[in-house]
């Protein structure tokens, strides 16, 4: 038999309604701007801003770059590095960090080749949804190439061949 129970259904249906109407913003996987036109990351691990980091998928020609909360993997036409540290900008939206380019060739990876590479400085800034990124090896201070990146596509790379 059911009672009438006038309390539970005061305490039950509020709560409820609130459980409900938080499922459209739980997974809400679109970009949104605070006031100060900062980026925050949802769910889509989309580009972050907030906090000084950037993170996401970055492309553009000839280089490909996802960052995440302890730095990055990226690829070029024919040649990969790493960043080994979190990518933070200043409030100017500059940046420096460290890590490593490995050169590329057409064919696999010979046995007892250098697959760490060499050390290298990621020099870039942001500017909204762009990113300019200059890439220095840190020995000899050769600049192996200068990029413009666009947060969240996909890099035009061209294999070696």
């Amino acid at each position: 038999m059911i009672r009438n129970n006038p309390l539970g259904v005061s305490v039950c249906l509020p709560l409820a309604a609130w459980i409900f109407s938080q499922g459209s913003h739980c997974n809400d996987s679109k970009m949104k701007a605070n006031s100060n036109n900062s980026i925050s990351q949802t769910q889509s691990g989309t580009a972050k801003k907030a906090e000084g980091q950037v993170t996401g998928l970055w492309g553009g020609d000839h280089i490909s770059i996802e960052v995440t909360e302890g730095g990055a993997s990226i690829v070029y036409d024919c040649a990969r590095g790493s960043i080994n540290e979190k990518i933070v900008p200043d409030r100017s939206g500059k940046f420096v960090a460290r890590g490593f380019h490995v050169k590329g060739h057409p064919g696999p990876t010979r046995l007892g080749e250098d697959t760490k590479g060499e050390a290298a400085n990621y020099v870039g800034s942001l500017d909204g949804e762009t990113m300019t990124l200059s890439v220095y090896l840190r020995e000899s201070n050769e600049m192996v190439g200068s990029f413009t990146l666009t947060h969240g596509k996909m890099g035009r790379i061209r294999r070696c061949g």
